[in-house]
């Protein structure tokens, strides 16, 4: 039997993860910002030009406060860095064009495994509803298979067939 509601905790997940986290860009600096959106291409570290500590990351640091004093906004800048150096200058991918694919996957991804989840769970509660045999049917159904018993072996049969039972 469908459990009514099932479905509100996928899609509120959903929802939360389409939304984001709110942005903490704000409270930074146009300087900043900038430089937690580049990436260093010193080779010493995968690490933003923001974090990075090397003489590169000084010289690019320095560039972005010039452009910056000059009166261009902190999208030109990153915009004019893409332009000189490629997209991988980026440290995340934009929210456009095929780059969007980057950020939709593993948000796929997740709801693609939820749901497959799901469904196996559901699978394995419907086949666990089913009823376990008896343990008279059981036994009965060994005779018939079995060969015939002993007479001890009958007894055997009947006195644990009477424990379970009592047990009961």
């Amino acid at each position: 039997m469908p459990r009514s509601g099932t479905w509100l905790l996928p899609a509120a997940l959903l929802c939360a993860a389409l939304g984001g986290p709110p942005s903490r860009a704000a409270d930074l600096t146009p300087q900043r910002q900038v430089e937690g959106r580049l990436m260093c291409y010193c080779g010493c570290a995968d690490l933003t030009v923001r974090l990075c500590t090397c003489g590169t990351a000084d010289g690019i640091r320095g560039e972005i406060t010039r452009r910056l004093a000059t009166g261009e906004t902190p999208d030109q800048v990153v915009a004019a860095f893409v332009a000189q150096y490629g997209e991988q200058i980026r440290s995340a991918p934009s929210t456009s064009g095929f780059d969007l694919v980057a950020w939709v996957t593993p948000f796929a991804v997740l709801v693609a495994a939820g749901s497959a989840l799901l469904f196996t769970l559901r699978r394995w509660e419907a086949r666990g509803a089913r009823p376990a045999p008896s343990a008279a049917g059981q036994a009965a159904a060994r005779q018939v298979d079995a060969a015939p018993l002993t007479e001890a072996e009958r007894e055997v049969m009947r006195r644990v067939e009477r424990e379970i039972k009592e047990g009961l």
